[in-house]
């Protein structure tokens, strides 16, 4: 009978080295994939930017100004409340009466004759009239049975050779037309302010502003009358594109007047321009010159007319115009 081999009691050794040389593999493929990650991986992101807006809100801050805003313009929109001062308790009922002064007839707007030479640079310049408003008083004035009263009185009047003709006809002389003239000038107070405008085709004036009627005043409108009442040579320096009757109200309004009599046949002539054609002015015409006269000015004077030999259908005219701006029309031949 054959005998089994007994097993050896020894246990057997395991080889380290395999387990170790493992580790350091994995070790060593950790390695790797750390330096490769951090160092080697590119990166491929841009570089941070700062942006900011141009404006920039700052909610609370705009708030306390909104509400700093609305505190101020609830102060400023409510002013303080003052009652005001009555001091009637303290003073008279009534002023004392001044003493009565003498009447005096002193003027300081009147002149010398040497000093009229300076009038047109005055009256230009407006210091005249200036110093002439001061203090104007009413007149009556009458003019060939024509009544009316006023602070500023000017008178129109045609000097054609026509109405000589038809005034001497009516039994109205040169001479008795310039003293009713003269009385008319000597009627007014001494502070009312009064003008004269002769005109046919040409247009002029006494003077180019209204004058108050003192005495030495008074005394130089009767000579200028009385040398110029017929005269064909008329001058002034106020503007006017047409001549004839339209040019003698463009003048007359640039000096303001109150009352305006106008002396004259009915039967105007005016010289050709560009705008108008010559000969004698349409009524409508002139009708139109005082509309667009009283719009330019914002004055509407009192408009008689006296006339001499009127025809019928001027008179029609005539009396439209007088009614429209409140005044009368008197016909020597009526």
């Amino acid at each position: 009978m054959s005998e089994v081999p007994q097993s050896s009691s020894k246990p057997l050794r395991r080889s380290k080295v395999g387990p170790l040389a493992l580790a350091l593999l994995i070790q060593a493929a950790i390695l790797f994939l750390a330096v490769f990650v951090v160092v080697l991986v590119p990166s491929f992101d841009e570089d941070p930017e700062f942006v900011a807006r141009k404006k920039i809100y700052l909610p609370q801050k705009e708030l306390e100004h909104k509400v700093a805003l609305a505190e101020f313009q609830n102060a400023a929109s409510s002013p303080m409340q003052m009652e005001r001062i009555s001091t009637s308790a303290l003073l008279p009922d009534s002023m004392p009466s001044l003493p009565d002064m003498p009447k005096s007839e002193f003027n300081p707007i009147e002149r010398s004759p040497a000093a009229l030479q300076s009038d047109t640079l005055l009256g230009q310049s407006g210091v005249l009239g200036a110093l002439q408003g001061l203090k104007t008083e009413s007149s009556s004035a009458s003019l060939f049975g024509v009544e009316d009263s006023g602070q500023r009185i000017l008178i129109l009047f045609d000097n054609s050779s026509t109405v000589w003709n038809k005034a001497s006809s009516a039994g109205v002389s040169t001479d008795a037309f310039v003293r009713e003239l003269a009385m008319l000038i000597d009627g007014l107070n001494a502070n009312t302010l009064f003008g004269l405008v002769p005109f046919a085709q040409q247009v002029g004036t006494f003077r180019d502003y209204m004058i108050a009627a003192g005495a030495r005043n008074k005394q130089a409108a009767k000579q200028w009358v009385m040398e110029n009442v017929r005269s064909s040579r008329k001058s002034t320096q106020l503007p006017f594109e047409v001549n004839g009757v339209q040019g003698a109200l463009a003048v007359a309004f640039q000096m303001e007047p109150e009352v305006i009599f106008i002396i004259s046949d009915g039967d105007f002539q005016r010289t050709k321009t560009e705008k108008v054609r010559g000969g004698d002015v349409p009524w409508d015409d002139v009708a139109k010159t005082l509309r667009d006269l009283v719009r330019e000015y914002g004055i509407q004077p009192r408009i008689h007319f006296i006339g001499f030999k009127v025809e019928a259908e001027a008179a029609d005219e005539i009396e439209k115009i007088t009614r429209r701006y409140k005044g009368k029309f008197s016909d020597f031949t009526r």
